[in-house]
């Protein structure tokens, strides 16, 4: 009787987790296609544009492709094996398969980490909490490197979890392997070492301190040199690149581009985009409010080994990246996993009316958010309306002007006369002499989105006539 009881308890969890899953990847596959293929990412254009140019076996080099290229290689590597295999498909649309196949492992992954560390509830709400997040369905829908870097962090985070409790030699190679491959999407991941570090030192021991270490080491730089050989046999240029974007993340370098977050608020600005796009308010507050109750619970009673792993990552990644001046909503996107966790853990530990009702409010929340997120899908990107509407009712050799640093309309500009307006150059005479020169001559002015106006209209210290 009891071990009948056992097995449909086994059944019902495999029943709800394949249901989330089937879910998840509705809401991530549906609408591969949302820009007709226009690569409207400005990451995903650069990424795609490089595996494309990838060859085997005479260029395989990403630098002689795209010198500065400062993200890891392993997605380049990905996507240009996935697009041989799959030829006579657009490229772009493999890519966004793939991503969308990352996050829905992100998904699964989440579940086997909160089951690990929490029980098998806390699982299945955390992954029903990352299945519906906009957040994760959105970056499912590009070809940038943080979906598959979201899912070999929570690989990582996933046996060295089992390391810490463990102690095996098997956990602290696999823990390794997979941080060695999260390396290789992006180097911000070098923050891994915290929770490995941690695992590695609270381990039951079982052999000397040393070879386990040896082991997750060796493993994570075999992983990493694997996947990026030709950053290692450069890296002066590897090191460089990172050193700029570093720059560039920090507020050190000023570009265009990242002017938008001019006067935002470390740790708060981040955290209330994820509260007002990414997660959702009911969601959001819920996650944010777990991570809070955790770190209470650690300082009044001291954690299990596999939660100080888990909070080896989330606060040190959550203090490095919220206090970066470059502050866009994905980069948390390793975050919100272990976020999602500890929500559903708070909501787990509330009194029994509560929960119910909290859980009904917040999955519902999150459902809605989405569905109509992907709705969005449906519609033609308005790049592509936009260049319609030009199209039909611009005369061949008509003056279209542009903003700078933005995408240019009308897409194909065969037989018009597109002028680019320097919004982001200083103030200067010069600057409206030139801006009153191309209005006076345009018969169309297109604005794409808000990186111009967005930016710049709240910086009258170094825009004063641009913000008016």
């Amino acid at each position: 009787m009891i071990e009948s009881l056992a097995v449909s308890e086994a059944t019902k969890t495999w029943f709800l987790i394949s249901l989330l899953l089937f879910l998840a990847a509705a809401l991530r596959f549906y609408g591969l296609d949302w820009d007709g293929g226009l690569g409207a990412h400005p990451d995903e254009r650069y990424v795609v544009g490089v595996a494309e140019s990838l060859r085997w076996p005479d260029r395989l080099n990403p630098f002689d492709v795209a010198p500065d290229y400062a993200y890891g290689h392993l997605p380049l590597y990905l996507l240009a094996l996935a697009g041989s295999l799959a030829q006579g498909t657009d490229c772009l649309l493999v890519g966004r398969a793939l991503t969308a196949l990352f996050d829905l492992g992100t998904v699964a992954l989440t579940f086997a980490l909160a089951r690990r560390v929490y029980g098998e509830k806390v699982g299945l709400l955390a992954a029903a909490f990352v299945a519906l997040m906009v957040s994760h369905v959105q970056q499912a829908h590009f070809y940038t490197v943080d979906a598959p870097l979201t899912f070999f962090v929570l690989g990582a985070l996933l046996f060295a979890s089992r390391l810490a409790e463990s102690g095996r030699s098997r956990d602290a190679l696999l823990a390794g392997a997979w941080a060695g491959l999260a390396l290789g999407c992006k180097f911000s991941t070098a923050l891994l070492i915290l929770p490995l570090g941690a695992a590695l030192t609270i381990r039951p021991s079982r052999q000397a301190r040393g070879l386990p270490l040896l082991r997750c080491g060796g493993a994570a730089l075999a992983a990493f040199a694997l996947t990026n050989p030709f950053a290692l046999a450069n890296l002066p240029v590897f090191w460089r690149n990172l050193a700029q974007q570093a720059n560039i993340a920090r507020g050190l370098l000023d570009v265009p581009y990242t002017r938008q977050f001019h006067g935002t608020w470390p740790y708060l600005y981040p955290i209330v985009q994820q509260l007002r796009w990414g997660m959702g308010w009911a969601l959001g507050l819920v996650a944010f409010g777990g991570l809070a109750y955790s770190v209470w619970r650690a300082v009044r009673e001291p954690p299990r080994r596999a939660e100080w792993v888990l909070l080896a990552w989330a606060l040190p990644y959550l203090a490095f990246t919220g206090a970066l001046y470059v502050k866009f909503p994905r980069y948390l996107l390793p975050l919100t996993p272990l976020l999602a966790i500890y929500g559903a853990r708070l909501l787990l530990r509330a009194s029994a009316p509560l929960r119910r009702c909290a859980i009904v409010l917040v999955l519902t929340c999150s459902l809605l958010r989405s569905l109509a997120f992907v709705n969005l899908y449906r519609s033609p990107h308005p790049w592509l309306a936009a260049s319609e509407w030009l199209y039909e009712q611009a005369e061949p050799g008509a003056a279209v002007a542009v903003e700078q640093w933005d995408h240019p309309l009308p897409l194909d500009a065969t037989g018009y006369n597109v002028r680019e307006l320097p919004i982001f150059d200083e103030e200067t005479p010069e600057k409206w002499g030139e801006i009153a020169e191309i209005l006076a001559q345009t018969d169309y002015v297109v604005i794409a989105s808000r990186r111009g106006y967005g930016a710049l209209a709240r910086w009258p210290e170094r825009y004063p006539s641009t913000a008016r």
